[in-house]
């Protein structure tokens, strides 16, 4: 068997002390002059329809710098593998119109320290009608199934095969 000089060795921790002293320093430890703290509101629902976005209590607050909502996007979306094919590009930063997961980002808010982008999103009051969800891949794919995505047949954003080869 092969022996290495690291691999399968047991090291000494350079960093030990720090950790353990709680003096180890982390990129949540870092603060720079100026420095703003995001936080996304998410939906808490699978599938709806946004109808109506009210920041005005968040905005009020002394030191929230920047609250953006899915409407003051461009409308240019985004998606996995773009470019070159826009058939992949599906998604907006934030939504726009419904939202189509649990979690998906509905408003952005900057604030001078995290607390306070916690309490704007916290004031924030999204008006939703919620519509029918799909849990898994069979589910979405069926026939009669809930649009996600109105362009979308049977929720199938694209098809792809490909063969090739020789298996012999």
């Amino acid at each position: 068997m092969r022996e290495y000089s690291i691999v399968g060795k047991s090291l000494p921790r350079i960093d030990a002390k720090e950790k353990l002293t709680g003096a180890a320093e982390y990129t949540g430890d870092l603060r720079l002059p100026g420095m703003l703290f995001g936080k996304i509101l998410r939906s808490h629902l699978p599938h709806a329809i946004i109808k109506n976005v009210n920041v005005e209590r968040a905005k009020g607050l002394k030191g929230v710098e920047a609250i953006i909502t899915g409407m003051d996007s461009t409308g240019d979306k985004y998606g996995m593998f773009t470019p070159p094919s826009p058939v992949f590009a599906d998604r907006d930063p934030l939504a726009r119109d419904k939202v189509r997961f649990i979690g998906d980002g509905v408003v952005a808010v900057a604030a001078v320290d995290e607390d306070l982008a916690d309490e704007a999103i916290d004031l924030i009051e999204v008006d939703y009608e919620e519509l029918p969800a799909v849990f898994n891949p069979e589910e979405a794919m069926a026939e009669g199934a809930p649009k996600i995505h109105d362009y979308a047949e049977r929720n199938v954003n694209v098809r792809l095969e490909r063969n090739f080869g020789d298996l012999e």
